[in-house]
């Protein structure tokens, strides 16, 4: 075959060109395109010029806002906080956008407004608990009440005391950069306006076809995450397993509860005649704020809290800052009452079950360690062992079998498959540790088969003896 010929393309009313001809051709610069980076270094000139008064401009109303913050102190409401949590993300996303983060001149001051913005989300969190408590029907036990709303005034005491210090320091470190011309001084009726919204009633009727099934559903769900929450608050490594990616997954999973109760249940005939439902919603909602307060701090001291603490050594009021007490906010207080009402929930879906005219233990989930031994190693095999895959499968809801940080579907016996091998591999040297999860009667009977077929124990029992 001969050599092939250039390739070429042809556009109407021009003569064919090479492809040669055409890179060459679109790599020339056009005369007032392409001619400049899409971003480039700002001067010293265009800093002091452009760049400061620039940013004073669109923190003036911020500054008087931190001002107001400092003088009035516990006495601004959560309407408050949410136009002084909007106002630090508008001028943290400037900030950013001209790299700040970067830049050792405004890297302080980019650090204090995003310190700034976490805090005042977590106050706004905590005041909202504390605003629309009586509208969650929690009917808790008076001396629990009490305990709460204690830890909740604690709790919010730190936070503002916290947020003071950040406030004042940003307010000298803006005057330092040339950022503040003029703040003014007492101010009692600042030009920040606060955000204030009246919704129309809710009166139309959702359908109540399938509430019954859907409700279940809703429940199921409910409990899943709370046994995924008993894990989480048994983990022996439980200091260090909090972080922001945990936090946000159980925020999300609220997020979700709340949003599917109030579009497809809360305005229902059977919603309207089970009050215990707008007490649940209610155990949601709370365990949903307390995790957005949880979520805030967390984000702030993972990503914050060090680089902080490393400037403290130039910036002296900055030592006046806590960060430990921050993580000990959430890991004390923040997410022992997750964990309590999450517990609490759990009653009040048995209530429901029960109301419903439904076996609670056909749905209730509960989370069972057991221990096989490895003298029991030739007992646990495929064939003696797979009929639990049928005892599962005689339940709606989903049976898990967790072991060596993995879940199987005891359902399947696919898994079950995949799981045996791994298990009779520990059996080889020691004791094998599994996790049975799911509703309380299938756990029954599949501890109950486990022990017939291979002496598993449940731990506690170990334990005690």
């Amino acid at each position: 075959m001969g050599e092939r010929p250039p390739c070429t393309r042809k556009v109407v009313g021009s003569t064919p060109i090479t492809s040669t001809d055409f890179l060459q051709r679109i790599s020339m610069k056009a005369p007032g395109k392409f001619s400049r980076s899409l971003e480039e270094i700002m001067t010293r000139d265009e800093i002091e010029k452009v760049f400061i008064p620039k940013l004073a401009e669109i923190t003036s109303n911020f500054f008087e806002i931190v001002k107001y913050f400092i003088e009035h102190g516990s006495d601004c409401s959560k309407e408050f906080f949410v136009t002084f949590t909007k106002e630090s993300d508008r001028i943290e996303s400037f900030l950013d956008d001209h790299g700040a983060s970067n830049n050792r001149t405004f890297y302080y001051f980019r650090e204090l407004i995003a310190a700034i913005r976490w805090f005042t989300q977590a106050i706004f969190q905590n005041l909202h608990i504390i605003s629309r408590y009586d509208s969650y029907h929690l009917n808790l036990p008076p001396e629990k009440e009490k305990e709460f709303i204690e830890k909740l005034e604690k709790n919010l005491f730190f936070l503002e005391k916290t947020l003071k210090i950040f406030c004042c320091e940003i307010l000298s470190e803006g005057k330092l950069l040339g950022i503040i011309t003029d703040v003014k001084e007492n101010i009692t009726n600042s030009g920040f306006t606060i955000p204030y919204r009246k919704t129309l009633p809710s009166d139309i009727e959702q359908q109540d076809i399938g509430d019954r099934d859907r409700i279940i559903d809703f429940l199921l769900k409910f409990l899943d995450v709370g046994q995924d929450l008993k894990m989480f608050a048994e983990n022996s490594d439980f200091e260090t397993s909090i972080t922001e990616e945990r936090i946000e997954h159980f925020r999300s999973v609220y997020h979700r509860l709340q949003s599917t109760y109030d579009t497809y249940i809360g305005n229902t005939d059977i919603a309207r005649e089970l009050s215990i439902l707008i007490s649940l919603r209610g155990y949601i909602s709370i365990i949903l704020h307390l995790l957005e307060m949880a979520r805030s701090l967390i984000h702030f001291y993972e990503r914050h809290a060090e680089r902080l603490v490393k400037i403290s050594s130039e910036k002296p009021e900055l030592r006046k800052v806590n960060f430990r007490d921050i993580k000990k906010s959430i890991s004390m207080f923040i997410l022992p009452f997750v964990f309590y009402f999450a517990r609490a929930g759990k009653d009040l879906a048995e209530q429901i079950f029960k109301a419903l005219g439904i076996d609670p233990d056909e749905y209730i989930l509960e989370t069972v360690a057991i221990l096989i031994s490895p003298y029991r190693i030739e007992d646990f095999h495929l064939r003696p062992v797979m009929p639990v895959t049928q005892i599962a499968s005689k339940y709606s809801a989903k049976i898990d079998l967790y072991f060596n940080r993995k879940r199987y579907d005891l359902k399947s016996p696919l898994e079950m498959a995949m799981a045996i091998p791994d298990i009779r591999e520990r059996l080889a040297n020691e004791s094998a540790r599994l996790i049975i999860r799911g509703p309380r009667k299938a756990t029954r009977e599949i501890l109950q088969f486990f022990n017939q077929c291979c002496g598993a124990i449940p731990e506690d029992q170990v334990i005690k003896k």
